[in-house]
């Protein structure tokens, strides 16, 4: 390539770097003063957002727990004496009364055993009856003078040891009979069977489970409070139960029983809630309780939707009177139902931003529109 041609190409490049710097520099000016006009616009016409003034209101603190719903009462139920079961009159599901007898053991050698105790008792009895004739005649014969004192003890010693007999047939004849009384399976309070462990037939030991009932006409929510949460419950206290499984349905119930005692090592308390149920609930179920904390009475408030998060720190937007926006840090109390309660960062009547947070910046200027709360 020859001097000529490459002067050519070098002039060719600086004509084309001379273009393309022209071309950039109008790109950047057009941006700039595109951003200076919106910039102006903005200034002078503000962000459209939804202010509101603080202001104080009482707060209701709902602690929230959850909890599986357990009955009022519930047993297993045993024979008292061993034997095989005869008859089982109740299944799972049916409804008990106090006293029902729900099963009964095979009695056949209980009632021979009763039977021959009683005959045992008759027989000692009658020996006792002969016993007592045997000393009056000693007796009235000993006063006579007609028989030796030896034959009046030996009378009285055999009537004593006949009227042993008695009372240990009866002793014995009272303990096969309630052996046989005993093989009735008594339901001890009314409820529903929960479990039948065992069918007919089945040979049991003297306090093996054969039934469970419970009483569910009420049911139990066992809530774990911490030692913090202690002082805004008391026993008396009405609350609020949510059921998963019902779709969220509301229940009523009240607080009965506080342990008196903290569990170690975590420092919590149990509360007891009884639930009345109307038929619905089942022994089980996952809840939600809800119970109302103590009133903080006269708390300054802001809506909660007002919040905005920034570093893991909650803020807000306050209004100047320039409307233009300061962030602020805020020390917040309860938060829930919509609201919460400042403790520390904001003063009664200031104006806040309620809507529109996410177009906003530190300083940035606002403007509520018509009809929007804390218009100008």
């Amino acid at each position: 390539m020859n001097a000529s041609k490459k002067k050519n190409i070098i002039m060719i490049g600086f004509v084309v770097l001379a273009l393309f710097g022209v071309i950039s520099y109008r790109i950047y000016d057009n941006i700039s003063a595109n951003n200076e006009r919106a910039a102006k616009v903005s200034q002078g016409r503000g962000i459209a957002v939804e202010i509101d003034v603080t202001s104080r209101r009482d707060i209701v603190p709902m602690l929230t727990f959850s909890a599986n719903l357990e009955p009022l009462w519930n047993a297993d139920i045993s024979p008292k004496v061993d034997g095989r079961i005869d008859k089982l009159y109740v299944d799972e599901g049916d409804v008990v009364t106090a006293g029902m007898v729900i099963g009964t053991l095979d009695t056949n050698e209980l009632s021979a055993q009763v039977m021959q105790a009683e005959g045992n008792l008759l027989s000692s009895q009658a020996s006792l009856e002969q016993a007592e004739l045997d000393l009056s005649r000693a007796q009235e014969l000993a006063k006579q003078g007609a028989v030796a004192a030896q034959a009046l003890d030996s009378a009285r010693t055999k009537r004593d040891l006949t009227l042993g007999q008695v009372r240990s047939a009866q002793g014995n004849l009272v303990l096969l009979q309630a052996r046989l009384d005993n093989a009735n399976i008594i339901a001890p309070r009314s409820g529903i069977i929960i479990k039948r462990y065992l069918q007919a037939g089945s040979y049991v030991k003297a306090g093996s489970q054969v039934i469970n009932i419970a009483d569910v006409s009420s049911l139990l929510g066992k809530a774990t409070i911490g030692e913090s949460q202690l002082n805004e419950i008391t026993v008396g206290l009405p609350v609020i139960i949510k059921v998963n499984a019902l779709q969220d349905q509301e229940f009523s119930g009240v607080i009965t029983r506080i342990s008196p005692a903290a569990t170690l090592p975590a420092r919590t308390f149990t509360a007891e809630i009884t639930i009345p149920n109307n038929g619905v609930l089942k022994s089980g179920m996952f809840s939600k309780i809800i119970i109302p904390g103590l009133i903080h009475k006269n708390a300054l408030a802001v809506p909660e939707r007002a919040l905005v998060m920034r570093e893991d720190q909650k803020t807000i937007y306050v209004v100047t009177a320039e409307n233009k926006v300061q962030q602020r840090m805020l020390k917040l109390g309860y938060v829930g139902e919509g609201w919460a309660e400042v403790l520390e960062g904001l003063a009664d009547g200031e104006r806040i931003v309620i809507d529109g947070q996410n177009k906003l910046k530190d300083g940035s200027t606002v403007n509520a529109s018509s009809g929007q709360k804390g218009e100008q």
